[in-house]
């Protein structure tokens, strides 16, 4: 199994909202894509409750049943359309895949 983790920093402002609701709507798409990638095993999104200024704002925590599962959401058109919102509304991004 592969764990897939990603961080993010959000704008303040960005496509016309602030970044609480940007926040919220990236996590509602992230977790739209359960059940509809081959492969994935399970998907966990959280945003930050700190105000730690090293703090990241949006979480995401995926398990796919392999690599080769993972190479297929990287290019899934689910996860191509959640990327392109997140694109528009992130600052920082960083991420790790690791073996289970």
């Amino acid at each position: 199994m592969v764990r897939h983790i990603v961080l993010w920093k959000f704008h303040e402002q960005a496509a016309g909202n602030c970044k609480e609701a940007n926040l919220t709507e990236a996590r509602r798409r992230l977790l739209s894509m359960e059940g509809k990638i081959p492969g994935m095993l399970s998907i966990e999104c959280g945003i930050n409750i700190t105000n730690e200024a090293a703090a990241y704002d949006l979480a995401l925590f995926c398990t796919f049943d392999s690599e080769e599962s993972l190479k297929i959401y990287q290019t899934h058109p689910v996860h191509e359309e959640v990327k392109k919102f997140i694109a528009q509304v992130r600052d920082l991004r960083a991420l790790v895949d690791y073996w289970l």
